[in-house]
């Protein structure tokens, strides 16, 4: 098995469908006997801000908006993380960007209106650690998981790989 996925990872696929082989096809349904293993990637981001949290997160961060140098040094919009927070890391998240806050986007370019409206800005300062499935073609990371801060990294050196 370690050497199907590892084929996959070198072929650029999403990953492997394991089944069992007498466990039928159930159209639209989850079954316990597929299993999905999906391939993901991981890369360093720079935090540039964060949407205000709702419900269970009322008062903190609900996602972070993210950023990456291009090859021309600009920092771009690479999308959003809202997710593989532990409770606690939102805490620490929330007490180390706060006093980053400014009044406008870091960015070098527009960020699309969902994603700026109720932003809180913050200086692109705070590097972080994202596992991701592709990338889309205008660039942004999909189903980014967050994995933790990247102390040991300068945001200067967040830059998006050819």
């Amino acid at each position: 098995m370690k050497e199907l996925i590892e084929f996959t990872r070198e072929q650029r696929l999403e990953g492997v469908m394991a089944k069992r082989l007498d466990s039928p096809y159930r159209p639209g349904r989850r079954v316990e006997f597929w299993r999905k293993v999906k391939n993901f990637l991981t890369r360093e981001v720079i935090v540039c801000g964060w949407k205000p949290g709702r419900g269970r997160r009322e008062g903190g961060v609900g996602s972070l908006l993210l950023g990456e140098y291009d090859l021309k040094g600009r920092l771009c919009f690479v999308g959003h993380v809202g997710t593989g927070f532990s409770d606690r890391a939102l805490d620490e998240l929330y007490e180390a960007l706060w006093p980053l806050r400014r009044a406008a986007s870091p960015y070098d370019e527009a960020v699309p209106r969902e994603f700026a409206r109720d932003a809180q800005w913050v200086e692109p300062l705070l590097v972080g650690d994202v596992a991701y499935s592709a990338r889309t073609r205008d660039g942004r990371l999909r189903f980014p998981s967050w994995r933790g801060r990247r102390d040991d990294k300068d945001p200067h050196e967040v830059i998006r790989e050819p």
